[in-house]
């Protein structure tokens, strides 16, 4: 019989996972680092998001086949540590596309029309006290016609590229940058990065693609661009980013990830003095149908992994 723990249950819907394989489940609404280390013990299944999988996880969990991520990012993960010992990985796959592509898209609408702006215009009263019946907070603009550079070709990258032409942009997918080669289908980074009324990120974390967004980018941005990140909070350079802000170098920024989640009331980004930005609490993935598709995705994950066929594994 073999023995799972689920370490994080409050980012999964409230169902009973189904196992086709004899077991013994536990589960735990959320641990933090030093409770995982006290309480878990001898499992051949660990499920886990956020969490960290180091030398005393695996010392008091010898016996572990499988670590199942209720994510699809795993960069703090340190795979070599379990391949050494023994231990397969596997991620969720394609349960989010439309729900992140959509709330990436949802942002670009509402930055491009500065709602942050026009709505606040009528919570302060603005609209009242000026008896105007037309009272316009900020400028707005189009999308139709507007260059939307993507970073990042995945499913997620692919979504919101099927969004944005229905709505008449033009899109361009940029090469990784400082690549050495340009492949098929994708705008050198230099050259793309100039060009974007709109750029968003979809790229995963690793060590090229760290604070991929700096000084040196933004300043070859347009002045009145949009950045968008539903990727990871470390893709940005933060003090970077509050300075382009802060000078108007950008005409907008909004993002749903940030580098401390939660984070604390003074994260540079949650005080920028700038009237167009929008940040949301990592929940683009989070729509009932993308939950409902990752459940069933990490569900069958274990299963088929546990039986030796092999599924999403890193």
């Amino acid at each position: 019989m073999l023995k799972i723990t689920c370490t994080e249950k409050y980012l999964l819907l409230d169902r009973e996972f189904k196992f086709n394989f004899p077991h013994e489940y536990t589960e735990y609404q959320q641990l933090n680092q030093h409770e995982f280390t006290q309480l878990v013990h001898s499992q051949d299944v660990i499920i886990l998001s956020d969490l960290d999988i180091d030398e005393q996880i695996l010392s008091n969990n010898p016996n572990l086949k499988l670590l199942a991520l209720c994510s699809t990012g795993y960069n703090h993960i340190n795979l070599a540590l379990l391949k050494q010992h023994g231990v397969q990985v596997c991620n969720i796959r394609g349960q989010a596309a439309d729900a992140v592509s959509e709330h990436a898209f949802a942002f670009m609408m509402n930055l491009i029309k500065r709602f942050p702006q026009q709505i606040a215009a009528v919570d302060q009263g603005r609209w009242t006290q000026s008896n105007q019946a037309f009272y316009l907070a900020g400028p707005m603009r189009e999308l139709k016609g507007k260059t939307l550079v993507i970073i990042g070709k995945g499913d997620i990258g692919l979504a919101l590229e099927q969004k944005a032409k229905a709505f008449g942009m033009h899109v361009i997918f940029s090469e990784r940058k400082h690549a050495q080669h340009c492949r098929a289908g994708y705008v050198p980074f230099d050259q793309a990065i100039p060009q974007a009324d709109v750029l968003s990120l979809h790229c995963a974390l690793n060590a090229e693609t760290q604070h991929l967004i700096d000084h040196a980018v933004l300043n070859h941005m347009k002045k009145d661009s949009l950045l968008i990140n539903v990727g990871r909070g470390g893709l940005m350079n933060n003090a970077d980013l509050v300075r382009a802000l802060e000078s108007q170098k950008l005409a907008g920024f909004a993002t749903d990830v940030l580098t401390q989640e939660p984070p604390g009331a003074d994260h540079p980004l949650l005080n920028i003095k700038h009237d167009n930005v929008l940040i949301t609490a990592h929940i683009a993935w989070a729509t009932d149908e993308a939950q409902q598709r990752l459940f069933d995705i990490l569900e069958s994950n274990i299963n088929q992994n546990i039986q030796g066929i092999a599924q999403n594994l890193i």
